[in-house]
């Protein structure tokens, strides 16, 4: 099943004091809400093609149950996702071979006319997820681990609306106090990809 939408999100980085302060509010109010635990794996040519070109490639499993392949493409008013369901089989070819399967992700990169048997895994992070749903937006509060490195940050989705996402981000900084919504964000897959290939360089 393959899908192409829009994402409008506003994110901002946590200290691990906020980040378990957030996390201890929602869950009393909350007590049995389930984390998500995701594994991403960013793939990239050595000469981080995709990087250079503001696209993510990512390969996400959920919970050890489910598997997509998504690419993501930047844009200034919400990035542009595209995605597709991965069957076991298709996650191995792909992880294993670098085989991509049919679908819109494969489309959209065969159209950048660059190899794609270029791509091949250079990054994982590891994601601790809190997802708290209300009727006009999506809280995201994550623990992601890459490389030899933790952090936090939290997250706004919206479905149509990004000024709505700036909106709720701004009141999220006020009510929890929170030091760092000045400072600018860089993605997962930027953080990820940029420690490993520090590490590998």
């Amino acid at each position: 099943m393959s899908n192409i939408e829009k994402e409008f999100e506003k994110r901002i980085m946590l200290t691990s004091e906020e980040y378990l302060n957030i996390v201890s509010f929602y869950l009393k109010i909350y007590p049995n809400h389930p984390f998500l635990q995701n594994v991403n794996y960013y793939f990239d040519s050595d000469d981080l093609f995709l990087r250079k070109n503001h696209v993510t490639l990512r390969v996400r499993t959920i919970n050890d149950i489910k598997s997509e392949l998504t690419a993501k493409k930047k844009g200034i008013d919400g990035d542009q996702e595209i995605n597709d369901d991965l069957s076991f089989k298709d996650y191995n070819l792909l992880m294993h071979e670098g085989v991509f399967p049919e679908g819109e992700v494969k489309k959209y990169l065969l159209s950048l006319s660059y190899p794609i048997s270029s791509y091949k895994n250079i990054a994982t992070l590891y994601n601790r997820r809190l997802e708290i749903e209300f009727e006009d937006h999506l809280l995201v509060v994550d623990k992601n681990t890459y490389s030899d490195i933790v952090d936090y940050n939290l997250e706004i989705e919206t479905k149509n609306d990004l000024s709505l996402a700036d909106h709720y981000l701004k009141e999220y900084i006020k009510k929890f106090n929170l030091t760092r919504g000045e400072e600018k964000y860089r993605g997962k897959a930027s953080r990820a990809i940029g420690a490993a290939t520090k590490k590998i360089n």
